[in-house]
C-alpha cells in the first residue's frame, strides 16, 4: 500500500479517469497496478509469459501479453497504449551476452509503435552510473561497468530523443521489499568482496510511491533518482539482514580498496516533495515492516464467496498452511505456492496439542525466512477455526499478522438455503456452538435449550455424529418435536444437500438419507417455501 507523502498540493493534478498503462506485470509492475487501482486509475498491464499472463488473469484489471523482441513487438501493442494518457515501461534487460546491441533494439520498437506525444515513464537502474567513490546525482555522466548499465544508458538516450520532455527516466537503487529481503541476497555466496563499501537500496513500496507521484504531479521530462537517504556498509548491512531472517551471515573479505558510489536521492525530494517510508534500509529488519502472516477466511468452500483480500492473499502468498476443507478450486488461486497440509479430518486421533504446536513452529520458520506466509483455514478463522491459538503465539513472538474474515459455514448455509436464522417476531439472536455440545454442563446445555425454546436460533457444527446425544437434551427442554431443524452438507458447493426435518425425526431421517461430511444444522427456523 502506498503510505509515501505528497506536500507539493498546487503541482498535484490528479485526474481519477487517467488510464495509466504498464509494460511489464512483474515483482513490482503488478503491485503497482493494484495500487494504482486503488486509487480509482483505469490500469491496464503486460506480460511476456504465457505461464505468468495465465496468473495475471485473474487480476480485476486488463492483462494482454505483449512480447518486445530485437526486430518486433508480439501481441496487441495499440489495446495497451492508444488509449493510455501514461504508458510505465518496467522491462529490464535480461542477462544475455548480446544484451547492449539487444536492448537498445527492443527499446527501439517500443519506440516505432508509439507516438512521441504519449507520456512514458522508463524504470531505469542506477547501474548507469560508474564507480567513482563518491555521491552521484542525475547531472553526473558516468561510464557504467557492466553490461546491462550501458544497455540502459544507451535506451535512455532513444526514449528523450524520441519522446523529448513526455518522458522521464527514473534511475532505482538496488531493490528490496516483499519476496526481495536482502538477508537472502548473499546467503548462498561463500566470501564475498567490498565489505566496507555503502550500500544503494530503495524498497518497493517507494518505488510505488514514486511512479505514483510523478504520475499525480504530471511531472515529465525529467531524470529521477530513486534511493534510500540512508547508505550502511555492505558487511554491516547484510549481516544483519541474515541475522534478521535467522540465517548465517555471509562471509567477507578484508580489503582496503574499494570501488563504490553513492546515489543522491536529493532531487527525488525537492522536485517531487516525496517522503520516503524507508528513507534507511535497514527499516526492512524491523519485525512490523516484514510481511505479516495471513490468517485467513477460506470461507465454505465456494471461491465465489471468498473476500477479494481473501484471494488477493491467496494470491500473493509463497507459502499457504492449509485445512482439510479447503476446496481445489480455492488452492488453484496460486499455483507458485509451497502448499502444505495441517489438517485435521474426523477421526483423527493424533494430540491435538502437538499438531497445533507444529503449526506454531512452521509459522514462525517461514516468516522468518521472509516469506509471504498465510494460515488459511476454512469458514471463518475465529468462528471455530482456532485462530486464537495461533494469533496468540504470534503476539507472544512479536510477529505481525493479520486476520481476514470468511464466511462462515452457518451463514452460507442460511443464505444458499434461503433459511431466516433472525426475523422480525420470530427470532431475535443465533447462538452458535459445536457438538461439543453434548459435554456441557447441565446449566450450558440448559441454557442453550432455553434459547431454542424462548425461539431463537441455534447453529450447530461438528454435529452429525453427536446428535444422539444432543437431540434428546433439547427435546427434554423445549418439550415440542416439532421444532424444525436443517442439515445442509457441503455447504456451498456444487454437491451441496439440504435435510429439512423436525427435533422428533431428524435422527430417523438422517438414517434414510445418510449426508457426507461436512454438516452445519440450523436448528429452530424454516426455509422460506420457493
Amino acid at each position: 500500500m502506498f503510505r509515501g507523502t505528497v506536500t507539493n498540493e498546487k503541482r498535484i493534478t490528479i485526474n481519477l479517469k487517467n488510464k495509466i498503462s504498464i509494460l511489464g506485470l512483474g515483482w513490482l509492475g503488478e503491485p503497482l497496478a493494484h495500487s494504482l487501482r486503488n486509487d480509482k486509475f483505469a490500469v491496464k498491464g503486460s506480460t511476456g509469459s504465457v505461464e505468468r499472463w495465465e496468473e495475471l488473469n485473474t487480476n480485476p484489471f486488463y492483462v494482454g501479453r505483449i512480447k518486445i523482441e530485437a526486430d518486433k513487438i508480439i501481441g496487441d501493442w495499440d489495446s495497451l497504449v492508444k488509449s493510455a494518457d501514461v504508458l510505465v515501461v518496467n522491462f529490464p534487460p535480461k542477462r544475455i551476452e548480446n544484451i547492449e546491441t539487444v536492448y537498445p533494439q527492443q527499446i527501439a520498437q517500443i519506440i516505432a509503435h508509439t507516438p512521441n506525444d504519449k507520456k512514458l515513464i522508463f524504470i531505469s537502474s542506477t547501474a548507469v552510473y560508474g564507480n567513482t567513490n563518491t555521491t552521484v546525482t542525475e547531472l553526473d555522466s558516468l561510464p557504467p561497468e557492466k553490461k546491462s548499465g550501458r544497455a540502459l544508458l544507451k535506451a535512455e538516450e532513444l526514449l528523450k530523443s524520441h519522446f523529448n520532455n513526455n518522458v522521464t527516466i527514473l534511475r532505482f537503487a538496488g531493490l528490496i521489499g516483499p519476496k526481495r529481503h536482502p538477508g537472502k541476497f548473499l546467503n548462498d555466496k561463500r566470501i564475498l568482496k567490498n565489505p566496507n563499501v555503502p550500500v544503494n537500496l530503495i524498497h518497493q513500496e517507494d518505488c510505488i510511491g514514486l511512479i505514483k507521484t510523478i504520475i499525480k504531479q504530471d511531472c515529465f521530462g525529467e531524470t529521477i533518482n530513486g534511493c534510500s537517504d540512508k547508505h550502511p556498509l555492505r558487511k554491516n548491512y547484510y549481516s544483519r539482514a541474515a541475522k534478521a531472517l535467522h540465517l548465517h551471515p555471509p562471509t567477507f573479505e578484508d580489503e582496503l580498496v574499494s570501488s563504490y558510489k553513492i546515489i543522491d536521492n536529493s532531487k527525488s525530494k525537492t522536485l517531487l516533495k516525496y517522503q520516503y517510508q524507508y528513507p534507511n534500509p535497514e527499516l526492512i529488519f524491523e519485525k512490523k515492516r516484514m510481511m505479516p502472516i495471513g490468517i485467513v477466511g477460506g470461507g465454505p468452500g465456494n471461491i465465489n464467496l471468498l473476500t477479494i483480500e481473501a484471494a488477493n492473499q491467496i494470491k500473493q502468498a509463497e507459502v499457504i498452511l492449509h485445512d482439510n476443507l479447503i476446496s481445489e478450486d480455492i488452492l488453484s488461486l496460486n499455483l507458485k505456492a509451497e502448499l502444505i497440509y495441517v489438517g485435521r479430518k474426523y477421526g483423527d486421533s493424533s494430540n491435538q496439542k502437538d499438531r497445533q504446536d507444529s503449526i506454531n513452529v512452521l509459522l514462525e520458520q517461514y516468516f522468518y525466512q521472509g516469506k509471504k506466509v498465510i494460515r488459511l483455514k476454512s469458514g471463518d478463522p475465529y468462528v471455530y477455526g482456532r485462530a486464537a491459538e495461533e494469533a496468540r503465539f504470534l503476539s507472544s513472538k512479536k510477529i505481525p499478522y493479520k486476520v481476514i474474515p470468511g464466511i462462515s459455514a452457518a451463514l452460507a448455509a442460511a443464505n444458499s438455503c434461503n433459511i431466516p436464522v433472525t426475523e422480525r417476531n420470530k427470532s431475535n439472536a443465533l447462538l452458535i456452538c459445536t457438538a461439543h455440545t453434548a459435554d456441557y454442563s447441565f446449566a450450558q446445555l440448559k441454557g442453550i435449550a432455553e434459547m431454542l425454546k424462548a425461539g431463537n436460533t441455534l447453529a450447530l457444527y461438528m454435529g452429525l455424529k453427536s446428535l444422539d446425544k444432543i437431540i434428546p437434551q433439547l427435546m427434554e427442554v423445549c418439550q415440542d418435536g416439532t421444532i424444525p431443524i436443517n442439515a445442509i452438507s457441503k455447504v456451498s458447493r456444487v454437491d451441496e444437500v439440504l435435510l429439512t426435518s423436525t427435533l422428533e425425526n431428524i435422527r430417523q431421517d438422517l438414517e434414510t438419507n445418510p449426508l457426507e461430511m461436512p454438516v452445519v444444522f440450523l436448528i429452530g427456523a424454516k426455509p422460506i417455501a420457493e
